[in-house]
């Protein structure tokens, strides 16, 4: 039994010996505030690949640890930008590890360590969290300017690319709940990222329909309507990627088009009109009138003024539609 106790006694002191042996400033990275492993040999680049990976054996427990936590929660928010740990739990990012080497004399081989300064990696990570969400207010207040102008196309883009900054941001809120870091700041952080992901998601919803535009107005034909000339020119719009709505107040422009045909004359027995037209766009964001034009275009048929008007309906419904094109925002 002495014998046993004299064997410990001398493994322990062996031990401190061993310990001491490396230099004492690499104490504080064996404190809670640093993963770390510590190996020794007498070949240096083999105890420092030993060191790495047990480091991110390390790592690799507390991710697996990290992602069970997940599995269990239950607050939709976080779900949200934490869908995607199951990639992460294979993905140690090593590039924040630091390495230093010490030779001893006496023993003739080295000492190494391998070792991740948490505070350090969360200002890495929180950095990338502060500018994913600062990113994303920013387009957010983009969007809002060029929805209030009219601009709702511009405003989808604005949009579309910062929904596409949320693909990867579950990783640095992931790895800031590895690195330990504040629960409380941590959740504000969340909450903040996932608003402005449900503000994105929101009015990219309500712009599923582009710029919207109104057509107003009427088309006389010799004192009845011809509504032939507005869908003509709608049909045109459209096929242009231009999208309407009947209601002027839930519109981004209002195109008021206001026509008339009139007798010219006769010819060799053929009968010519005249169709005038008055054309405006109105802004309904600013109230601003950004086009305002009037245009005449000719008619002719044989069979008489009513004919040859709406020929010359035929050929403004064009006209307009060509002008329409060139000052309003496709």
């Amino acid at each position: 039994m002495k014998r046993l106790i004299t064997i410990v006694l001398l493994l322990a002191a062996t031990l401190t010996t061993v310990a001491q042996n490396y230099p004492s400033e690499w104490k504080k990275y064996t404190s809670d505030a640093y993963f770390h492993d510590i190996e020794d040999g007498t070949n240096k680049q083999e105890a420092l690949d030993l060191a790495r990976t047990n480091l991110a054996r390390q790592i690799q427990v507390k991710v697996n640890e990290v992602s069970q936590m997940d599995k269990l929660a239950v607050n939709g928010k976080t779900s949200i930008l934490y869908q995607s740990t199951k990639t992460l739990s294979t993905d140690l990012d090593m590039n924040l590890s630091e390495t230093k080497s010490y030779f001893s004399d006496d023993e003739g081989k080295y000492y190494v360590i391998a070792y991740i300064n948490k505070e350090n990696a969360c200002n890495f990570y929180e950095n990338e969290v502060k500018m994913l969400i600062n990113n994303t207010s920013s387009a957010i207040t983009t969007a809002d300017n060029y929805i209030n102008t009219g601009f709702k196309s511009k405003a989808k883009t604005e949009l579309q690319n910062a929904l596409a900054m949320f693909d990867n941001a579950a990783k640095p809120f992931f790895w800031l709940n590895v690195f330990g870091y504040d629960t409380y700041q941590l959740q504000q952080f969340l909450d903040r990222a996932n608003g402005n992901l449900q503000v994105v998601k929101q009015k990219l919803a309500d712009l599923e329909y582009g710029t919207t535009y109104c057509v107003v107005g009427d088309a006389d034909l010799f004192g009845q309507r011809y509504a032939k000339l507005m869908n003509e020119v709608k049909g045109e719009l459209s096929a242009s990627g231009c999208n309407f709505v009947d209601d002027a107040a839930k519109s981004d422009y209002v195109i008021t088009i206001k026509a008339k045909a009139r007798e010219y004359n006769t010819f060799q027995g053929a009968y010519f009109t005249y169709v005038d037209a008055a054309i405006s766009i109105d802004k309904k964001a600013t109230g601003q009138r950004i086009y305002e034009d009037e245009i005449s275009v000719k008619g002719s048929h044989t069979l008489g003024y009513i004919e040859a008007a709406r020929d010359g309906y035929k050929r403004i419904s064009k006209e307009i539609t060509k002008l329409l094109k060139e000052n309003i925002k496709l």
